[in-house]
């Protein structure tokens, strides 16, 4: 159970279905050393491969990318992949690629709304998240929704030539209607 503490959300934040016009922002962000290095992207970014990914994406049954807006404006992503139908478990990412959306409760906000879409369109039973230990504000948010630490996994990335450990950490559907109510009744509510 999460410690009592008050989760403001965003009116101004939506979700949309990640789409090909997307790429030229989203390879640009992925040029950023801020979000290629803490997701821990291995090659070398372009529109091309940005392109081919999202349409990869869009055709597979286990990837559900969206779009995270800020005032109808794209900031950033949340990517639900790795779904396994048989435990209806599923990982979830997120980054915000423009800088000056971060640390504004865009990222939590969209985070809920993919969160709530993972366990009511997706039904899923399980919402997992890897983040390595130096993400502090990840970490922080992931707690403040309900994620529990799983587990450690030892020397998993590499940050500045560095190995890091790695929090395995998840969220259940049933520990998830906290906030099941939506973002207008939530607004400034204690949890």
């Amino acid at each position: 159970m999460i410690p009592t503490s008050t989760l403001k959300l965003r009116q101004d934040v939506t979700l949309i279905r990640l789409a090909v016009e997307h790429a030229p922002k989203m390879s640009v962000w992925m040029e950023d050393p801020a979000v290629s290095q803490n997701i821990g992207l291995r090659s070398k970014p372009s529109l091309e491969k940005t392109i081919q990914w999202i349409n990869n994406a869009l055709k597979s049954q286990d990837i559900y990318p969206y779009a995270i807006l800020l005032k109808g404006q794209y900031v950033g992503n949340v990517i639900i992949d790795r779904i396994d139908r048989y435990l209806d478990m599923g990982r979830l990412s997120v980054y915000i690629g423009e800088p000056n959306a971060r640390g504004s409760r865009v990222g939590l906000t969209g985070i809920y709304l993919a969160l709530k879409e993972c366990f009511s369109s997706l039904s899923l039973n399980k919402v997992w998240v890897t983040v390595h230990v130096r993400n502090i504000a990840s970490i922080l948010t992931f707690n403040r929704l309900g994620f529990s630490v799983e587990g450690l996994l030892r020397d998993e990335f590499i940050l500045d030539g560095k190995r890091l450990s790695v929090l395995y950490m998840g969220l259940l559907r049933d520990e998830f209607p906290l906030f099941k109510n939506n973002q207008e009744e939530n607004q400034g509510k204690s949890f």
